[in-house]
C-alpha cells in the first residue's frame, strides 16, 4: 500500500510553505497527492490566520472555523482595510479548490501518516515555530491528543473534500453579501474619532467623558454594525447559487466518508472511527455516531431542497420557512424583520417542518462537547 510517512517530519522541520513546494516538485503518486492535498488545506488555514494576525484580529471573531480561533497577539498590527474580508474569502476559496484538485486521484490504497506534534502554522509569518503556533493549540484538540499519530486513509479523503466545500461555502456566502462597504464606513468612523481625540477639547466640551465606555464597547458595536449593514445589502444571486452547490457537495462527500468508514475493518490510528475502531486522538465517539450524523445531513439537504421547512416561532404548527425559496430569489436580510417575522412572509408556507428530534439526538449523544464534535464531523 502507498503510504507517506515523511511529510510529517518535513512540516516539523521546514514548515508548510517549504513542504508544499517540495511536494509540488515531486512526482505524482497516490501518497504524494494525498499529502499535497492535506498540506494545501493547512496552508489555506495558515494564510487565513496570517491575514488576521497582520491586522491584529487575534481574538475569536465568530464561533466558526478559522474566524473562531484565538491567535497569538500582534504587538504592531497593520491598519484594517475595507477589502480585507473579501480578500480573505477569495484566498480561502482558491485554497479549497486547490486542495480538491490535489485530491482528485482518490486512490483507495493511499495513506498519509501525520504526527500531531509535527504540525504547526506560521501565524506570524516569521519562519519560526512559536509556542502558540502548533495545530493542536490553534484547533483546540483535546489534551489526550498530545503525541498522537494519525493514519489518514481513503475515507479521510472524502472527509477533507467535504470540509473544503464547507469552508468554500462560508467564503462564497460572505462574498455574496460583500462586507466591504460596511467595513469602509466603520473605518471612516474610527478615523474621525481618532482625529477628534488628537485635538484639544474645545470650549463646548461640557458633556460627560465616555471615552472608557467607548473603548470597552466600541469594537463590539463596530462588529455588529458591519454584520447588520452587510446583511442589508442585495446578495449576488450567482454566488448564493454557488454557496448552495458547495453545501450540497459537502453533504455528498460527507455521506461518502461515512459509507467508507462503515466498511473499514482495520483499527490503525484512526482519524474518525466507526463503532468498532478507536480514535487516535484519544476521544471516544458514542456508538451510532455515523447514523446519527447521516440523519443530520439528510435534514440539511431537506432544508436546502425545501422538503422540510424551518420552524418559526410565530407560525402555527405545520407551517414554516422554505429556505429553497430564498436561495432561488435571494433578498437582503433584515434582521429585525426576520426576528419579528414580517421579512419571512415571502418564504412562509404550509408543509412538513423540521423536527427537533434529529438535533436532540446528537446533543444527547455528545453532551457538553456537542460543538466540538460538530466541528470535527463537519
Amino acid at each position: 500500500m502507498a503510504e507517506d510517512s515523511t511529510t510529517s517530519g518535513m512540516i516539523a522541520a521546514r514548515g508548510l510553505g517549504a513542504t508544499h513546494q517540495h511536494l509540488q516538485d515531486s512526482p505524482a503518486n497516490p501518497s504524494r497527492d494525498m499529502a499535497l492535498g492535506a498540506v494545501t488545506f493547512l496552508r489555506g488555514l495558515e494564510g487565513a490566520w496570517q491575514a488576521r494576525w497582520r491586522i491584529g484580529a487575534t481574538d475569536p471573531l465568530i464561533p466558526a472555523p478559522i474566524l473562531g480561533t484565538a491567535l497569538p497577539a500582534n504587538p504592531a498590527p497593520e491598519p484594517m482595510r475595507a477589502s480585507f474580508v473579501n480578500e480573505l474569502s477569495r484566498e480561502l476559496r482558491q485554497a479549497m479548490q486547490d486542495t480538491r484538485t490535489a485530491l482528485q486521484s482518490d486512490d483507495p490504497d493511499a495513506a498519509l501518516i501525520l504526527r500531531l506534534d509535527d504540525l504547526w502554522l506560521d501565524v506570524d509569518a516569521d519562519g519560526r515555530r512559536g509556542p502558540s503556533e502548533s495545530l493542536t493549540a490553534l484547533a483546540g484538540f483535546p489534551s489526550a491528543s498530545e503525541g498522537a499519530t494519525i493514519r489518514f486513509d481513503h475515507a479521510d479523503i472524502a472527509w477533507l473534500r467535504a470540509y473544503t466545500h464547507l469552508i468554500e461555502a462560508m467564503a462564497t456566502l460572505t462574498l455574496a453579501f460583500d462586507p466591504q462597504p460596511a467595513l469602509q464606513r466603520t473605518i471612516d468612523l474610527q478615523a474621525e474619532i481618532s482625529r477628534q481625540f488628537a485635538e484639544p477639547p474645545g470650549q463646548m466640551a461640557r458633556a460627560p467623558n465616555m471615552h472608557m465606555q467607548a473603548r470597552a464597547f466600541g469594537p463590539t458595536a463596530d462588529r455588529l454594525a458591519v454584520v447588520i449593514q452587510t446583511l442589508r445589502q442585495q446578495p449576488d444571486p450567482d454566488l448564493i447559487a454557488d454557496t448552495d452547490a458547495q453545501l450540497r457537495q459537502m453533504i455528498s462527500e460527507n455521506r461518502l466518508f461515512w459509507d467508507r468508514v462503515r466498511q473499514e475493518q482495520d483499527n490503525d490510528r484512526e482519524w474518525i472511527p466507526n463503532d468498532a475502531q478507536q480514535a487516535a486522538l484519544g476521544f471516544t465517539l458514542p456508538q451510532g455516531t455515523g447514523p446519527a450524523w447521516l440523519a443530520v445531513l439528510d435534514a440539511a439537504q431537506d432544508m436546502l431542497d425545501g422538503r422540510q421547512l424551518i420552524p418559526f416561532w410565530r407560525l402555527a404548527p405545520g407551517h414554516g420557512v422554505d429556505l429553497s425559496l430564498w436561495i432561488k430569489d435571494p433578498q437582503p436580510v433584515d434582521l429585525v424583520g426576520w426576528v419579528q417575522g414580517s421579512a419571512a412572509l415571502p418564504y412562509m408556507r404550509q408543509g412538513l417542518t423540521l423536527g427537533g428530534d434529529v438535533f436532540e439526538n446528537v446533543t444527547q449523544m455528545f453532551g457538553a462537547r456537542t460543538g466540538m464534535y460538530m466541528v470535527l464531523l463537519n
